[in-house]
């Protein structure tokens, strides 16, 4: 799909979400705005938006100029638009096709917001869509995000739709419909390109879907994590759309969360982050990231993709479906393909031990309570009773290409070490490698160790399905 495509397809689905997240202020009453061939006009001044609230006609283009001293952004609540920096003396314009009220702010000062209502085009008066961008760019109006997210203000709760979403040819009312199996999200350790575990499910997943008469597929995904947002910056975490429950090895989207953003942003703004596609699947556009009732994280996921798109896709090979191992002791889950092959399974004095093989690497995972719930200790237990072995000499922390040593720790991913040690056989001496790492399951209680230990000359060959493993791994909740 053509990415000029792509973007004015999330361009106008941000729109329409638009209308579902934003409920007209009450209080002063929209100052209407003097209509002109170029449009209507706001003024940025030090600090607010003169006016604050404007009423527009559908189809309208709005300009706002920093005539102050500092720099300020506009900024939409929902993350629909968003001039990046506007410095003293520098303009934005944002064209509104569609009736309804869009709030905004400035994400440098918290205190500055603005309103634009946007009414119905006079009668008479036919409001084409711009459907071809202007040359050099790739949409009516592109983004800028400032730092990879912007401050984001979407409802309470999950999202939910509703009317108001634009009519179809034949006037009938537009709607997101319930799709009966929800896509599958999650929130990862790692970013979108160093996919890690899965740290957070998302409880309470629904769907909503829509499919216009020009080809077009629109997606709501919804849930809520169990995790306080800003626990999410304190190392790399990714939000991941899987195709579904039973397709989960297939990707469609990731949204990298990144660090927190600078002041004077709030954890009550909440982030809108840009979600990529993955994997040639034809969807992408955003996540909305907000504080829950309930101490938590929702999350709402907005996906686009061009029927074609969707269908080319759709006839790509799919992955042979995979299977599922659950610890009967700490609910940790394991998704695995048909490449691996189970060699013991088993429960044993609290433990829970789990082996697969797939011809060159057994992965051995083991979940256990003690090492008072310390990764690392957990690691330097396993390292210390696997290389007992009189067999095993030479035993020393391997390093990179830069000669840094393999081993590290998050507070998420927990703990681990890669070893290189020599094992005597009886008429040889072959080198050999031993990934550990240890996964906290309960704080100060339990780990899930895994450990893979293979012949030095497969062992980079062997990094890869580890770590596909580790990707299908969920942490219980």
């Amino acid at each position: 799909m053509a990415r000029a495509r792509v973007h004015r397809m999330i361009a106008s689905f941000a729109a329409t979400i638009a209308l579902l997240f934003v409920m007209i202020p009450t209080g002063a009453a929209a100052v209407p705005a003097h209509q002109t061939d170029t449009g209507a006009a706001i003024r940025v001044v030090d600090f607010a938006f003169e006016p604050a609230q404007m009423q527009v006609a559908a189809g309208t283009t709005v300009t706002w100029t920093n005539d102050g001293q500092a720099a300020h952004t506009v900024t939409a609540d929902d993350g629909s638009f968003d001039s990046g920096r506007l410095d003293p003396g520098e303009a934005f314009s944002q064209r509104f096709d569609r009736p309804g009220t869009y709030a905004y702010h400035c994400g440098f000062h918290a205190s500055m917001h603005g309103t634009v209502v946007v009414t119905e085009a006079p009668d008479g008066v036919v409001q084409q869509e711009t459907t071809t961008p202007p040359a050099g760019e790739d949409s009516v109006a592109e983004s800028h995000p400032t730092g990879g997210h912007a401050a984001e203000t979407p409802p309470a709760g999950a999202a939910t739709p509703t009317a108001g979403l634009p009519p179809t040819s034949a006037g009938a009312s537009r709607e997101l419909t319930p799709v009966d199996e929800s896509r599958l999200a999650h929130i990862h350790a790692g970013t979108c390109d160093e996919l890690g575990i899965v740290v957070y499910s998302l409880a309470g997943l629904r769907s909503y879907r829509l499919e216009t008469a020009d080809g077009a597929v629109y997606e709501l995904i919804s849930g809520t994590a169990d995790v306080a947002l800003t626990d999410l910056f304190g190392e790399p975490f990714s939000v991941h759309v899987h195709e579904s429950v039973a397709n989960k090895q297939v990707y469609l989207a990731c949204a990298d969360v990144g660090g927190q953003p600078p002041v004077p942003w709030t954890e009550e703004q909440g982030l809108t982050l840009e979600a990529r596609e993955q994997n040639d699947s034809g969807y992408s556009g955003f996540v909305t990231l907000r504080p829950s009732a309930g101490g938590g994280t929702d999350i709402n996921i907005f996906i686009a993709a061009n029927q074609a798109a969707v269908e080319q896709a759709a006839a790509q090979p799919t992955p042979p479906p995979g299977a599922t191992y659950t610890s009967p002791t700490f609910g940790y889950a394991i998704g695995y393909g048909p490449t691996w092959q189970v060699t013991e399974e088993r429960s044993i004095n609290g433990r829970d031990r789990f082996v697969l093989y797939n011809g060159t690497s057994y992965v051995t995972f083991t979940g256990a309570q003690g090492f008072g719930g310390d990764p690392q200790a957990c690691v330097d237990d396993f390292v210390r009773t696997l290389t007992a072995d009189p067999n095993v000499s030479n035993l020393r922390l391997a390093t990179d290409e830069n000669g840094q040593p393999l081993q590290g720790s998050t507070a998420a991913t927990g703990a681990y070490a890669v070893y290189n040690h020599d094992y005597t056989f009886p008429d040889r001496v072959e080198p050999y490698t031993l990934f550990v790492g240890c996964v906290p399951l309960v704080p100060n209680q339990s780990v899930l160790a895994i450990v893979q230990n293979v012949p030095a000359a497969d062992y980079n060959g062997q990094v890869a399905p580890r770590e596909t493993l580790l990707r299908g791994l969920t942490l219980p909740q």
